[in-house]
Order: C-alpha cells, then sequence, then structure tokens
C-alpha cells in the first residue's frame, strides 16, 4: 500500500482518526472525520495499517487550527486540531459503541455527554515527562520529547511553572524522568512532584531545601522513587468538593484533573446513587475519598476500600478535618474488600466504584454475591467498562448512562453507569 488519498470516517478511542482503504482499517494521526487526505503508511499489519497524513485535500468542516504552538509535534493533545462539538460528538459514540457491543441497552437511561464547562485553562496538575534536564510531553507516537513552557490546558496559576519545575530538576542527582506540577492548597504557589527511576539521592535533601528557600512561589517539593518518598515544603493540594466541603491531599495522591469537571462528576453520581439517610454505602478504589465524603453527607455510612498508602493517610486525614464520622477507610485491595464484607456477613445498599483503566474485572463476580441493590461505575475507560458490564449483566439491568467530558482535547472521557438489581427493578 503507498500513498493515497482517503476519506476520514471516524475517530478511534485513541490519537488517530480511521479511514479504509483496500479493506483494511487505517489509523491516521492528525485527521478529522469527514477529511479527504492524503496518507503515508507508516506501518502495516495483515488487517489494519497506521499512517500519517501527507496533504490535506479537503479539510472537514470540524477541522481547526489549534491555538498551541507546540502542535503538531507535541502529543499531549492529539484532537486540538478538531472542533469542540465534534470531539463530543466522538467521545460519546465511543462509549456507546463500546457498550452496545457488550450489553444490552434498549431499555437505559442514555443522557447526552456533559460538555466541559472550558475547553482550555482546566487542569489544576499537569504530568510532564523530563529529559536530559528537559521538560516537556513525548511527541506523537514516539519517545522523543518535545520541550515546552506553558501548557494552554494548565488553570492560569500554572502558566510561569513550568520553566521553574525545569530549574530544579536540572539541579537534582536523582534520576527524574517524569514531573506533576500541582496548585498549592494556597490557591496562590505550586508544588511540584518528581518520579524517579533507581535510588533518591541523599544530596537532593540540600537541594531541594536550598530551591524553596531560593524560589517562594514554590511550596512544597516531593521526589518519588520505587520504594521511597520525601517532601520538603507544604505539598497540600486543595479541591473544593462540593460547598462547603473541602478536601486536602498530599502531592500524589490521585484527584481528577479538573475541579470544575470533577464536580461534575459527583453530581452524576450523586445523581445516580440516589442516595437516602438510612443507606449504607461500599465504595471499592475509593482513593483518598473523592467521592466517599460528598456521599457520607447523604447517607448512614460509607465504607471506603483502597490499597494505596498515601491515599488512606490522607482519606483518614480528611476524616478528622472534616468531622465525617460516618466514613470509615479500609486498607485493602478491592477484591479483598468485598471478600471482606462477604465473610463478614456485612450489607450494603449501594456499591460505587471508581477503577483504573483496566477496570475492576477482579470483583464482578463477588459484587453479583454481595448483591447490592444499585451500583454506580465510574469509568475512564470504555472498552474495561463495557466487559465489566457485560459481567453484571447476568444480576443487572444496566439503567443509566451518563458520558462526561473531563478531558477536552484528547480522546479520553469518563462515563458513570447506574446499574439495577434485575430482581428489584
Amino acid at each position: 500500500m503507498g500513498d493515497a488519498a482517503v476519506r476520514i470516517t471516524g475517530l478511534s478511542y485513541g490519537p488517530h482518526a480511521i479511514a479504509r482503504r483496500d479493506g483494511k482499517v487505517l489509523f491516521v494521526r492528525a485527521a478529522v472525520p469527514g477529511d479527504e487526505v492524503e496518507v503515508a503508511i507508516r506501518e502495516e499489519r495483515r488487517t489494519f495499517a497506521y499512517a500519517d497524513v501527507t496533504a490535506v485535500v479537503q479539510p472537514s468542516p470540524d477541522r481547526r487550527v489549534p491555538p498551541c504552538p507546540y502542535l503538531p509535534r507535541c502529543g499531549g493533545c492529539p484532537w486540538q486540531h478538531i472542533d469542540y462539538a465534534a470531539q463530543l460528538r466522538a467521545k460519546e459514540k465511543n462509549v456507546r459503541d463500546q457498550l452496545t457491543r457488550a450489553v444490552d441497552l434498549t431499555h437505559t437511561d442514555w443522557r447526552s455527554i456533559s460538555a466541559a464547562p472550558a475547553e482550555f485553562g482546566y487542569r489544576h496538575r499537569l504530568s510532564l515527562r523530563v529529559d536530559h534536564q528537559q521538560v516537556g510531553f513525548f511527541a506523537g507516537g514516539t519517545y522523543e520529547l518535545v520541550p515546552v513552557t506553558r501548557c494552554l490546558l494548565g488553570e492560569p496559576l500554572l502558566d510561569d511553572a513550568i520553566p521553574v519545575a525545569a530549574e530544579w530538576t536540572a539541579q537534582l542527582r536523582s534520576a527524574v524522568n517524569r514531573i506533576e506540577i500541582f496548585a498549592a492548597a494556597d490557591g496562590q504557589r505550586w508544588v511540584f512532584a518528581g518520579e524517579a527511576s533507581g535510588t533518591l539521592a541523599s544530596a537532593d535533601d540540600a537541594v531541594c531545601d536550598a530551591f524553596l528557600r531560593a524560589r517562594p512561589r514554590v511550596a512544597g517539593l516531593v521526589l518519588r522513587a520505587k520504594r521511597s518518598r520525601r517532601a520538603w515544603g507544604d505539598e497540600r493540594c486543595a479541591l473544593d468538593l462540593e460547598p462547603g466541603l473541602r478536601w486536602i491531599v498530599r502531592a500524589g495522591t490521585f484527584t481528577q484533573v479538573s475541579r470544575a469537571g470533577n464536580r461534575l462528576l459527583l453530581q452524576a453520581v450523586l445523581d445516580a446513587g440516589a442516595f437516602e439517610p438510612d443507606q449504607r454505602v461500599l465504595e471499592l478504589f475509593a482513593g483518598a475519598g473523592n467521592l466517599s465524603f460528598p456521599i457520607s453527607r447523604r447517607v448512614a455510612r460509607v465504607v471506603a476500600v483502597e490499597q494505596s498508602e498515601l491515599a488512606i493517610e490522607d482519606g483518614i486525614a480528611n476524616v478528622r478535618a472534616l468531622h465525617e464520622t460516618n466514613c470509615e477507610f479500609r486498607s485493602a485491595s478491592a477484591a479483598d474488600g468485598v471478600a471482606t464484607a462477604l465473610r463478614r456477613g456485612e450489607r450494603y445498599d449501594v456499591v460505587v466504584l471508581d477503577p483504573p483503566r483496566s477496570g475492576a474485572a477482579e470483583v464482578m463476580a463477588a459484587l453479583l454475591e454481595l448483591a447490592p441493590t444499585r451500583i454506580v461505575y465510574v469509568s475512564c475507560d470504555p472498552a474495561t467498562l463495557a466487559r465489566d458490564l457485560r459481567a453484571l449483566a447476568a444480576r443487572y439491568h444496566i439503567a443509566r448512562v451518563q458520558p462526561i467530558d473531563l478531558f477536552p482535547q484528547t480522546y479520553h472521557v469518563e462515563t458513570v453507569v447506574l446499574a439495577t438489581l434485575k430482581t428489584l427493578a
């Protein structure tokens, strides 16, 4: 297959658009549904191929000029050249296509995707790569670093942070290969967290102490390696989960990247759960309580299961700070958490789970045995969500699906699903 003109028909769940030629699916970077483009095959497989655009013959009405000066080289925003309304349509279609192949949605309340409150400037934390004392993002489909000094997805507070973070990593003796930049809890300063390969260098204690003294806009510094973690200064970050509920965690504890998007997500979970004051709720993959605390304000008891030691410590600290005594954190894997509930004969009205991209296959059989009236599943990957819902469908009706865009300019999409026990539906 040589160079050829093709018409782009859709967007994959990934950085590629989709075309077809000679019976093969072509995955094409930097294209838009409706484009007619000339492509060059980069990598060919038996039933599909990867291709690059060499020329845009006829642009789609949904194609736009991306505002980021680092595009098209930077791989951080693979959909920024696509009109935002078209991004939303593609995300909703990707979720619907995956779920339709897995479960019966005939009687499902399918809700249109919730748009992000802002296309740009929405991230309160940025994750960047470090290579040869430079900070940036990998070029699309490569491990070649594209150095950057600013990211349009970051909140305005983070505008000047990247060059300062690069200065810090250049001074470190530890082999840092990734850095996260956070808005500090005071809303005025930054927290930097570096991830290193190998061991952390003891000489970095003095480096970090001196850097904090010299850089008053940096509130705290964190260095992490496989079996160690060290921190200097104030590493706290904060999110207002809802009015009167300020949640504080340390750098590295999982948070959703968008404050406003997180509030959309929380509202969708609360709506799906229909929580009542006498209910008991089991939450799996609970983290430090992003969902736990808003739910605990509405029910009799929340048992939050999480295996990250850092997240458990932050969750317990928030229980004390917020006086949420009806929220209990248990340090365990999700599978062990459900097994413990079954062994103790505990009963729950609702189970809430928010697993990583790999999904929650390991707990599906146990959830069928636990048999709560409602399951609220929060997913960041449509494929693993579809797989897990197929397992639940033996006893549960997929009652509601709500896609939410927390990640404009990327293919990522969050989905909140309500499953109800068939015998009680």
